[in-house]
């Protein structure tokens, strides 16, 4: 018998997908919890190859899901807690209508509540799951700690991820974890380094954010419902791996064992200023970071490479070690006070301006005072007064720079990013300088300085001298272009004695028959005249015939080898520097023409991505070449005129 026909939408793509309206049916919620369940779970939509045997014959674009999502959701017990608060928002809607306060205030004490945690366990099997996931957390985190209290963020929900990024930001600064800091108009990016693992995440500036109409914060909220679950798992874990107390605690504060929460019966100003070491469980001799060894002793190079990478590490955790900072109140107290204390330097501020300070202003062991205002008071000699901007890309160089570039009214270096670009991006040239400065290519004393067209008025007799120096040891263009011709000049004396040298061997004449048999000639005229007997001399004419033949026989031969051996002048064979460059091209157009026809359409938007890039990196190079040209015009114009 043959087998049995299947039904349309019976198998395949019918059968994988389902539609939005079709799982809530199934799952009984109504579209707003169904939406919160997928958030939690993780689950979101799909796009199918084909959406026409997907939707069973229907052409309109519909939200599709797995079926097997879908069936994943059905055992999942935060369904029923869901049902529970429905049917509790439905019973205290018709108390309040019917203003029985006593069964509303009742009620509202046996509220049904839900837990994350099994959904947290389940999305994140290992703790290094969730450290990779924590970038969005973070950043929505943060922002939420920054955000007003509206109709749709409760209080509650502000202070807890305010707490929640606080302590998150203290761990960094006792793992001494910063890496890179960078600035934007979105706000501050920061990238730290925990357990092996590179998290990134945007902090909003200190101003208060405006709330938009657009956005629509009951989406937001439940995702941070889930973030704050996770942010605290992890800050529990992270706080034990280097044995802190958790919740975080002054040494010295008093604060009851049995509170349930400390941060709020300790001292909160305090411990939000960022600027106190934490109350540890017991001491710890062992570093907290250490290299794999036991993976690396295959690969010498790879060693030595984390080698060096931990030195620059340990580098950068101890780079403010030492340095004292005080900051005016203008200055982002936070992020400076963050970012200063994870690299082991001192901050204070005013006492006026927030609590936490530690060290009046007039204290003589200050070493920089941060300002950002144009011609601020300097009272004080035995400090720099610099702009936040030093201390960002202090931090991203890994070495401290050179502070005559950052004094407050000067006119500032770029801030470059410290993130890795694209291959095909424009790298502007203090970028490369620092690169090369890096790597110790360049000294400090050969770097050249960011200087403000203003300030060239303005400098020292001292100042100018040196740069006299300067430029004379600076060798001019002629001088290069003088060395080069002598050189083809030489070139030309060597190729014309060689010339000379062939000539000459050519022009000797080389050994031939008739020399030969004037030689054999001789040989007999000088056999005759001995006075030997004729028959001796028969004899000897036949030896010397027979003899004479083999040295002929050995001439010729000796002749040939000459002619053979002789060196000719030759041609110098032009070979041309871009053979490689040519034969990778004609390798990279055979891998396009082996191609797929259905991938070729993929490769094909990614160059033309490239040639866009390549493009803009041009047009941003013939850009700044442009404006050093006219700065430099600018300034010899200025001299002029002095």
């Amino acid at each position: 018998m043959g087998s049995k026909r299947k039904k349309k939408g019976e198998a395949g793509e019918a059968k994988r997908y389902i539609t939005r309206n079709a799982a809530v049916k199934k799952l009984q919620l109504s579209l707003r919890d169904f939406r919160r369940l997928c958030i939690l779970k993780g689950i979101y939509p799909r796009e199918p190859k084909n959406r026409r045997k997907a939707q069973k014959g229907d052409s309109t674009i519909k939200t599709l899901y797995y079926m097997k999502d879908i069936q994943f959701l059905f055992h999942e017990p935060i369904i029923w807690k869901f049902r529970e608060h429905r049917a509790f928002s439905l019973k205290i809607k018709h108390a309040k209508a019917k203003k029985d306060r006593p069964k509303v205030q009742r009620m509202m004490q046996n509220k049904p509540m839900y837990r994350l945690d099994h959904i947290v366990r389940e999305r994140y099997p290992t703790f290094t799951h969730a450290l990779r996931d924590l970038d969005d957390p973070l950043t929505l985190c943060f922002l939420f700690s920054k955000l007003p209290q509206v109709q749709r963020t409760t209080l509650n929900m502000v202070n807890m991820c305010r707490r929640l990024t606080l302590e998150f930001m203290l761990y960094v600064i006792e793992a001494q974890a910063l890496r890179k800091v960078f600035i934007t108009i979105k706000g501050y990016y920061y990238q730290v380094e925990v357990m092996g693992q590179t998290i990134t995440w945007i902090t909003p500036h200190p101003f208060t954010p405006q709330t938009t109409t657009g956005v629509d914060f009951r989406i937001m909220r439940v995702f941070v419902e889930f973030y704050i679950t996770l942010l605290g798992f992890t800050n529990f874990r992270l706080y034990h791996h280097l044995n802190l107390h958790y919740p975080p605690r002054l040494p010295h504060a008093d604060i009851k064992e049995g509170s349930e929460d400390d941060i709020e019966m300790g001292d909160p100003e305090r411990l939000a200023s960022l600027n106190f070491p934490l109350k540890r469980n017991h001491v710890e001799d062992n570093e907290s970071e250490t290299i794999d060894t036991h993976l690396l002793e295959e690969d010498e190079t790879r060693l030595q490479e984390a080698r060096e990478e931990e030195k620059k590490k340990k580098q950068q955790q101890n780079l403010f070690k030492g340095l004292k900072f005080f900051l005016n109140r203008e200055t982002n107290i936070e992020s400076l006070t963050f970012v200063i204390r994870a690299c082991k330097g001192e901050v204070s501020w005013e006492e006026s301006t927030a609590e936490g300070n530690t060290f009046p202003v007039t204290d003589e062991t200050i070493t920089h005072e941060i300002v950002d205002r144009d011609n601020p008071k300097q009272p004080y000699l035995s400090r720099y007064y610099i702009q936040p901007q030093w201390v960002y890309d202090c931090i991203n160089a890994r070495l401290l720079l050179p502070v005559q570039d950052y004094f407050p009214g000067a006119t500032l270096p770029p801030h470059l990013s410290p993130f890795d670009l694209d291959a095909h991006a424009y790298v502007p040239p203090e970028q490369k300088q620092l690169l090369a400065r890096q790597r110790g290519e360049i000294p400090e004393d050969q770097l050249p300085r960011h200087q403000d067209s203003d300030s060239d008025s303005e400098e020292d007799e001292g100042s100018k001298k040196k740069k006299k120096t300067n430029d004379a040891n600076i060798r001019p263009l002629d001088s290069f272009k003088s060395r080069t011709q002598k050189r083809k000049e030489k070139k030309r004396k060597l190729v014309q004695k060689e010339a000379a040298k062939e000539q000459e061997k050519e022009s000797k004449p080389a050994l031939t028959w008739e020399d030969v048999s004037r030689e054999a000639e001789a040989m007999e005229t000088q056999a005759a005249e001995n006075g030997k007997d004729t028959a001796t001399k028969e004899n000897g004419k036949e030896e010397a015939a027979a003899e004479q033949n083999g040295k002929d026989a050995g001439m010729e031969e000796k002749c040939n080898r000459e002619k053979e051996m002789r060196v000719y002048r030759g041609r110098v064979q032009k070979i041309s520097p871009n053979a490689a460059e040519k034969q990778e091209l004609e390798e990279k157009k055979l891998a396009i023409m082996m191609i797929p026809r259905k991938k070729k359409r993929v490769y094909h938007m990614l160059r033309r991505r490239e040639k866009r890039k390549e493009s803009g990196a041009r047009r941003l190079t013939q850009k700044r070449i442009a404006i050093d040209h006219e700065k430099e015009k600018a300034k010899k114009a200025k001299k002029m005129e002095v």
